[in-house]
């Protein structure tokens, strides 16, 4: 007999499935867990629970229900504080869903939910991913939905008595110094530790976008793991995308876990400017940090 998981999953379905009914069914065997409808979860109590979102794409790719739950959560800023939310996203209907489905991972972190690391699975019509190695590509699928299912029933969050943080960022000279200093600063007054080490518990990620998307050398410092904050300063129009796509490569490809409501967007300023304006000075310490 398989051993029973020890976390109780709600599963919120969203769209009509088909495949990923079968693959659900397969993946959650011995699991306990509840199933509740898109529309409930937002006015519902489901703080501290573990959370799988079941999505199944439209054909045309307009994901109207995912873009409503988006939103709900968006306007419900609380529902999911304690949480650790996952998300199955699947194609057989050909209609693309990626974007729509990191879109719906930001809102439920910005809702208070910790995302872990591996927390998306995303499969196209063809199972094309899935047809390397042994057993048939569905098989695979579902060995993958199974495996994100334990991750999600067993992820344990990070904790330190003291907890230290460290910078990622590729500033340098003066500006790369000011944001040490608030950041050793602001640690110092919650009890916490600045380190330069990768050992760190938490990592906070500074960045700016100024071209819309990250570069590979920005990209390249998300090769860690622990918890991740995101301060994105954006003198440039374009931060969401480049937001998902840090999201992308930290929790989805990488060992990351971004911290319940991990992101703070300077928008309208470069780094330098947003640590100079005393109101964004205010606003950086007091941020989490861990």
């Amino acid at each position: 007999m398989k051993k029973r998981l020890p976390e109780k999953i709600v599963v919120v379905s969203v769209g009509r499935h088909t495949r990923l009914g079968d693959v659900l069914e397969r993946a959650l065997e011995d699991v306990a867990f509840e199933t509740t409808e898109a529309d409930a979860l937002a006015s519902a109590d489901f703080r501290n629970r573990r959370v799988l979102f079941a999505v199944s794409a439209d054909q045309s790719g307009v994901n109207t229900v995912l873009r409503a739950l988006t939103a709900a959560l968006i306007g419900a800023p609380d529902c999911l504080d304690g949480c650790i939310c996952a998300l199955i996203a699947d194609g057989e209907q050909g209609g693309a869903v990626q974007i729509d489905a990191l879109r719906l991972l930001l809102a439920a972190n910005m809702a208070g939910a910790l995302i872990p690391p591996k927390s998306l699975l995303e499969s196209g019509a063809g199972l094309k991913r899935f047809s390397d190695g042994r057993g048939t590509p569905f098989e695979r699928y579902c060995a993958a939905a199974r495996a994100l299912v334990e991750r999600l029933a067993g992820y344990e969050p990070v904790s330190a008595d003291h907890p230290r943080v460290r910078l990622a960022t590729l500033l340098e000279d003066g500006a790369a110094n000011d944001w040490h200093k608030l950041l050793a600063r602001t640690a110092a007054d919650v009890g916490g530790e600045f380190a330069d080490s990768t050992e760190a518990e938490s990592t906070i990620m500074l960045c700016e976008n100024a071209t819309g998307l990250p570069d590979e050398a920005t990209l390249s410092l998300l090769d860690g793991s622990g918890r991740i904050r995101f301060w994105i300063a954006s003198p440039e129009d374009g931060s969401e995308l480049y937001l998902l796509a840090l999201l992308e490569r930290a929790c989805v490809r990488g060992s990351y876990a971004l911290a319940p409501r991990g992101v703070a967007v300077f928008d309208g300023l470069n780094a330098v400017e947003a640590i100079a304006d005393q109101a964004e000075a205010v606003r950086i310490r007091k941020l989490s940090l861990f």
